[in-house]
């Protein structure tokens, strides 16, 4: 468990340095004076001042900030945060958001030109690929309509009604959507390839599927040397989206149902996905540090104050009506974004210490 942790704090504080570095390069290169670049909240561990600017390490490794001249205390002049034109602002708060998704990027054309097993549904899509994995049967319930209609296991499922198959998502799909229909299934066993016809269930008992098996996949992804970058960022873009998708989805539930979905998980469920992960192998945890860097891009961006997706929305704001917010109504925003914000993450990490039974583990 201590190996897990320590593992977590450096793949978080990896994503905050690199997060809070596109905010101080663009400042600096925008002519801004970056008075203090920090990693973590206080209380301060460690500070050094070069140049201009302090460099400080804090205690809680959870966060970081660039605190910029000018920036929330109302100071002025030419080296100041608000005397930037507002393109140089969004260019400086988006900094932070796009170093996260470039380093994500950076991340799948590694994997993408090693080879690697996802665990992020789909990813076999990728048109880019030159190798993609094998769909296969890992479980067949016995009596089920997959038994009888002659599966075996490991055998590579190749098309439904002759449609190929792209990865077992795609297999699950395919045999949802025939409603009880009979199907077709092509696989290939051994040298033999082989047509089963197989009747799906509508109402099959819990956890067995339509036709009785578990889908399994074996072998990896991967695309030429020349194309991995574009298949990089083909499947950071995809995953951009589900994220985007999916926060949006989270919040109106959250407000509106007074609800969090099982799918949902916090800085607790990080963790321990960052176990697994781990222990899976470093592709795993790899591609688990991709993901959660592009969450924490998506997420910043919301048009939620404080962060740097609300700064954004009120300067967007201020250049369509021409007219600036107030201090009183900046800090009215900023508070109660801070506190919808501070709300979902006790909401979602307290869910969180109970589906991982963060307690029970620390006694047991």
């Amino acid at each position: 468990m201590l190996v897990t942790f320590l593992v977590f704090l450096v793949v978080l504080g990896v994503m905050v340095f690199v997060h809070e570095l596109g905010h101080f390069l663009v400042a600096k290169k925008s002519g801004v004076k970056v008075e203090e670049f920090a990693f973590g909240f206080r209380p301060r561990l460690w500070s050094k001042k070069i140049g201009e600017t302090t460099y400080a390490i804090n205690l809680i490794p959870l966060g970081g900030y660039v605190k910029m001249f000018g920036e929330s205390d109302g100071k002025t002049g030419p080296r100041s945060f608000k005397s930037k034109s507002p393109s140089s602002k969004v260019a400086i708060l988006v900094a932070g958001a796009t170093m996260n998704l470039l380093m994500a990027w950076v991340i799948f054309t590694i994997l993408f030109i090693t080879g690697f097993q996802p665990f992020a549904p789909n990813a076999a899509r990728n048109p880019f690929l030159s190798e993609k994995p094998s769909t296969v049967i890992a479980k067949i319930v016995h009596g089920s309509p997959a038994e009888l209609s002659g599966f075996w296991l490991d055998d590579q499922l190749l098309a439904v009604n002759g449609q190929n198959l792209e990865d077992g998502t795609g297999f699950v799909e395919k045999i949802r959507a025939l409603n009880g229909q009979p199907a077709t299934v092509t696989v290939k066993r051994g040298d033999l390839t082989l047509d089963l016809t197989v009747t799906p269930r509508i109402n099959p008992p819990s956890g067995q599927g339509a036709i009785g098996v578990a889908v399994g996949q074996t072998g990896q992804v991967r695309s030429l040397w020349y194309k991995a970058p574009i298949a990089a960022l083909y499947e950071t873009g995809r995953v951009i989206g589900i994220s985007a998708v999916g926060f949006v989805d989270f919040v109106k539930n959250f407000v509106i149902k007074q609800e969090v979905s099982e799918d949902v998980t916090g800085i607790v469920g990080v963790g321990a996905l960052t176990g697994v992960a781990r222990r899976m192998g470093f592709e795993y945890l790899a591609q688990l540090v991709a993901l959660i860097s592009i969450g924490l891009g998506v997420v910043n961006l919301m048009p939620i104050l404080p962060l740097d997706g609300g700064h954004i929305a009120v300067l967007a704001y201020e250049k369509v009506t021409r007219r600036s917010l107030t201090e009183r109504q900046f800090s009215i925003f900023a508070t109660a974004g801070l506190a919808f914000i501070l709300l979902m993450f006790l909401v979602v990490t307290l869910k969180d210490f109970v589906r991982f039974d963060v307690i029970g583990r620390l006694f047991s």
